[in-house]
């Protein structure tokens, strides 16, 4: 059984909320805001309510609260995305560039990527570090942004007990990462749009998890103010593999 978390969000909109100035991704960002706050509030009552119920609760029961955590986590991300947009990764990029051992930092960010999805998908995800010790210049918060997107699609399109490869490697000046799962591919009619602000490449998951249409277009944004490329292969039921490319500089 499946409970869907339904927000309805009631704001009287007057001159002094919103003012002629704003744009469309200001006044989301801004609803945003509000809505993570209710998300917070939601994912913490659900979470005592369980604990205080656990040991009465039948399957049904468990399955409803394991589908608000659901929701609240895909909502979660949705309104991130949509606040990323009015952010540092566009048009006056505010980084902070610092010289970063790539080698450690993606240890890190995939031992602490942890969703529901990876958890009931049993996915698991492997590293393949290189020997080189690798260095680089880079906005760690905008760059962890780009990998757990990727990562994010990667668990979103697997199936069950599949496995998401991350590897990294140098050549040349070019730290070379990339992130295949053996999911179900991504269609041909999609490919086109696949980096499209609000994409028409949105679908659902294999777990049906919902997108937006933002994570792709924000992650190609902020390689690219990085002077490095993203690209993808993908074959239908095969899986699909992401390359990004970053320049390995002394100084940026």
């Amino acid at each position: 059984m499946n409970l869907g978390v339904v927000l309805i969000y009631e704001a009287k909109i007057d001159d002094d909320m919103i003012t002629n100035t704003e744009s469309n991704e200001e006044i989301l960002a801004r609803i945003g805001h509000d809505l993570k706050g209710m998300i917070a509030r939601i994912r913490s009552c659900s979470y005592v309510l369980y604990k205080n119920f656990e040991k009465d609760l039948d399957e049904d029961s468990r399955e409803f609260f394991h589908s608000i955590e659901r929701d609240c986590t895909e909502i979660k991300s949705i309104i991130h995305n949509l606040i990323a947009v009015d952010q540092c990764y566009e048009e006056n990029p505010e980084l902070e560039f610092h010289c970063v051992h790539i080698n450690s930092f993606l240890t890190d960010t995939i031992q602490a990527y942890h969703t529901p999805q990876i958890k009931e998908k049993k996915v698991k995800l492997h590293f393949e570090d290189t020997e080189e010790s690798i260095h680089i210049h880079i906005d760690q918060k905008a760059i962890r942004r780009v990998i757990e997107s990727i990562l994010s699609n990667a668990v979103k399109f697997s199936n069950a007990e599949n496995d998401v490869v991350i590897k990294l490697i140098r050549y040349a000046n070019v730290a070379h990462i990339s992130i295949s799962d053996q999911g179900i591919g991504i269609p041909k009619k999609l490919r086109p749009y696949m980096f499209d602000k609000f994409s028409r490449a949105t679908r659902r998951g294999t777990g049906g998890e919902e997108s937006s249409g933002l994570g792709l277009y924000i992650a190609k944004n902020i390689v690219e103010k990085h002077q490095g490329s993203i690209w993808y292969e993908s074959e239908e039921g095969r899986g699909t593999n992401f390359y990004i490319d970053l320049p390995v500089r002394e100084r940026f």
